[in-house]
């Protein structure tokens, strides 16, 4: 089911126009995701979803992003990078391939990602990370290019090359007691 923008036109109060929404691979698939990386806790997955579904509107340079979720001592990523720029939630865990191929956790449909491209990862001591794994094309943070296996830490609105391919990466924090926030000073 694919959410899409809507106007109604009333002549005696001029156009309203509601802001399109995001696109969404699979509701179900989202919310079921959603429920297990949070352990079916309802308000956890009700904190979440606003974030999720307003992450495109953070981006300045591009509209593809990575969005980092950490909650608790786990995380999970959220991305709209794929044929449909759907909203795509991954399970928690501690790494993710990001490539074209299918075996990847983000799958890239670009010709410049290479099969198996990068690992993000998270350590909750650490924050977020990227690998470049050996790429054909290269991976960059902030136009400052990473050798093969070299690990750097991933920030806030940091600006992701893979190869032509530019992606934003946002961090988005959950406590289970304080709801939603960033701490920009850690990550």
């Amino acid at each position: 089911m694919t959410l899409s923008p809507f106007s109604s036109s009333n002549p005696h109060r001029g156009t309203l126009t509601v802001p399109s929404l995001p696109r969404v691979r699979s509701h179900s698939q989202v919310l079921e995701t959603l429920f297990c990386n949070f352990d079916f806790d309802l308000e956890q997955v009700s904190n979440t979803i606003d974030p999720i579904l307003t992450a495109q509107s953070r981006c300045e340079i591009t509209s593809l992003y990575i969005q980092g979720i950490i909650s608790g001592s786990s995380a999970f990523l959220c991305t709209n990078i794929n044929d449909e720029h759907a909203i795509h939630v991954t399970t928690k865990t501690s790494s993710w391939l990001v490539g074209q191929s299918a075996r990847c956790a983000i799958t890239i449909p670009h010709s410049e990602v290479s099969a198996c491209h990068a690992a993000i990862g998270y350590q909750p001591d650490r924050g977020f990370f990227i690998t470049d794994v050996g790429s054909s094309t290269g991976t960059w943070i902030n136009r400052r290019q990473l050798e093969p296996h070299q690990r750097r830490t991933l920030y806030d609105g940091d600006l992701l090359e893979l190869g032509s391919l530019q992606v934003e990466f946002f961090v988005e924090v959950f406590s289970p007691f304080l709801g939603s926030g960033i701490d920009e000073t850690r990550f």
